[in-house]
């Protein structure tokens, strides 16, 4: 007798196709770089304005005038889990990910009915980027304003100065004299302590605390552990996170440092954390955890003094 679906069980087929699709989704989003931007209005001729949009992701256009609310045309608005229009701004979320080079048009009326009297975007598809909020401005700045957003890119540009060369500083500290020079050193010195291995029974995600130990100065702390990888596939951890164990306040992680590249099966390698400025009592216990660029093999040790 040929398989056939019945009627009852359409629905959940669909159903199951959609949270499929909608996980799948979900998960290209996640890797792409959110963005907030400033843009105007291109003039008679130019191209469209392009507006990256993603599966899951709220993007917020912002528009300098009122819009005419009931103006709104979207193309395929069936596709979007969210359409809300304000008397200024455009929420936009898509329920599912837009085709490569498919491009949904977007326009609104300006309520003045003054030039521009139009707003066009299209709506669009980017394997790296997605806006969240577009602030649109209807006509180029003015000099006033655009001077105002000079000087503060020139504000987060020597901000941004000022930090690398803190990591230059650090980065150059290779002996005691140079790390004292740096301000790595004061009078209080370096403590030392160990990090017990664990017991093979408390072993996570096939990845073992062999041995390790803590240092700490007024100015950082590192915290150094041996790992041993007995699972199938390498391993690479590109996060740390450090909390107290008492009261669960997050401790500023300034890097996470390996000699090799990755800790292939069966191999042992050192991963180094470095801290920011020890503010806490010395001893204090820890609770580290370090995470995979997958975040699905997780390695947590519990207690470390520091």
């Amino acid at each position: 007798m040929p398989f056939s679906f019945s009627a009852l069980n359409l629905p959940l087929v669909l159903g199951g196709l959609l949270l499929f699709t909608a996980a799948q989704a979900q998960s290209a989003s996640a890797v792409r770089e959110r963005r907030d931007r400033r843009v105007v209005l291109p003039r008679p001729g130019e191209p469209v304005l392009e507006v990256p949009v993603a599966a899951g992701i709220l993007t917020t256009l912002v528009l300098d005038s009122a819009l005419d609310r009931a103006s709104v045309d979207l193309e395929g608005r069936t596709r979007f889990k969210l359409v809300d229009v304000g008397e200024r701004a455009i929420n936009l979320e898509p329920v599912m990910e837009l085709g490569a080079g498919e491009h949904l048009m977007l326009r609104v009326r300006f309520a003045d009915g003054s030039f521009p009297e139009h707003a066009v975007f299209a709506l669009v598809s980017h394997p790296a980027v997605v806006d969240t909020r577009v602030e649109v401005s209807r006509r180029p700045l003015a000099p006033e304003a655009l001077q105002a957003e000079l000087s503060e890119v020139r504000a987060q540009l020597a901000a941004k100065e000022a930090e690398l060369a803190a990591l230059r500083a650090r980065g150059d500290a290779s002996s005691p004299a140079a790390l004292t020079l740096a301000g790595l050193f004061d009078e209080y010195g370096v403590s030392a302590r160990k990090v017990d291995g664990q017991p093979k029974k408390e072993m996570q995600s096939s990845l073992y605390i062999v041995d390790g130990f803590s240092l700490r100065a007024s100015a950082w702390g590192v915290v150094s552990v041996e790992v041993k990888n007995y699972g199938k596939t390498p391993w690479t951890p590109t996060e740390a996170r450090l909390t107290r164990s008492t009261g669960g306040v997050t401790v500023q992680v300034l890097g996470v440092h390996m000699k090799q590249p990755r800790i292939g099966p069966g191999e042992v390698g050192t991963v180094v954390v470095e801290t920011e400025e020890t503010a806490w009592e010395r001893g204090t216990l820890l609770r580290l955890e370090l995470v995979d660029s997958t975040g699905t093999r997780p390695l947590l040790v519990p207690s470390v003094a520091l």
